[in-house]
């Protein structure tokens, strides 16, 4: 039996979410008509003065990513699955500081119908690393999703 090639539709929403996904991070896939597999990864990636500041700041780039991936399912319906959260090893600078980078990575279904909930949710989740990357982790900065 032949494999249902992957419509036109969902072709073109595999390219919107590599967009997105290129914000901050990447995105694997796979076609299982009549749905679109997706599954993301997310950069939350801060650079600090020094090391000793690298190592504070990953339990609040921690908890920043678990308020990302709980974001995301709340936004999406419960559409996508719970995600990880991996701490990346302490990166230093040729020119002086550090990078701290998280990894959150989930997964999630779309159908030709049933993309709008999780395409604004993953937009704004990936909109919000690129904030963290150029404002850094600010304590006064409203959380994730926090009314505007």
């Amino acid at each position: 039996m032949p494999v249902a090639a992957p419509s036109a539709k969902l072709q073109a929403l595999l390219k919107e979410f590599q967009q997105v996904a290129a914000m901050a991070g990447f995105l694997n896939h796979g076609f299982d008509a009549p749905q679109l597999r997706l599954q993301f990864t997310l950069y939350g990636r801060i650079r600090t003065g020094t090391e000793a500041e690298a190592v504070g700041a990953i339990p609040r780039l921690q908890a920043w990513s678990g308020t990302v991936l709980q974001k995301l399912r709340e936004d999406s319906a419960g559409a996508i699955l719970p995600g990880q959260v991996l701490v990346a090893p302490i990166q230093p600078f040729q020119g002086g500081g550090y990078t701290v980078v998280v990894n959150a990575t989930f997964a999630t279904k779309v159908t030709d119908s049933g993309y709008f909930k999780v395409k604004t949710a993953v937009l704004a989740a990936y909109q919000e690393a690129v904030r963290l990357r150029e404002a850094g982790l600010d304590p006064e900065a409203p959380a994730l999703g926090a009314a505007e």
